[in-house]
């Protein structure tokens, strides 16, 4: 599934994503992308990009989430999830 379907399932579904804020570090620094680069990229503010790396801000917006992705040049979007594979509560109901 493409990640512009994907976002359309995700926002049908959740107000919210949860993402993994070392992945995201990790990811901008091998890029050679620095923090205030991402932020500008993304459309968010520096201290934004800081608080997500770090943890302090687990969960973004559907828009956040597909800005991030397009801005790391990341096509799987389990790369920034914190769950890739989903809840054990969602396999369990499927």
């Amino acid at each position: 599934m493409c990640s512009y379907m994907w976002l359309a399932v995700l926002m049908s579904t959740s107000t919210t994503v949860e993402v993994h804020g070392p992945a995201i570090r990790e990811i901008r620094v091998r890029s050679g992308m620095g923090v205030a680069e991402l932020a500008a990229a993304a459309g968010v503010e520096r201290p934004y990009i800081a608080k997500i790396e770090l943890g302090h801000s687990r969960r973004v917006s559907p828009k956040v989430f597909n800005a991030l992705m397009a801005a790391l040049s990341v096509t799987d979007r389990r790369a920034l999830l914190v769950n890739p594979y989903g809840s054990s509560d969602e396999a369990l109901a499927s």
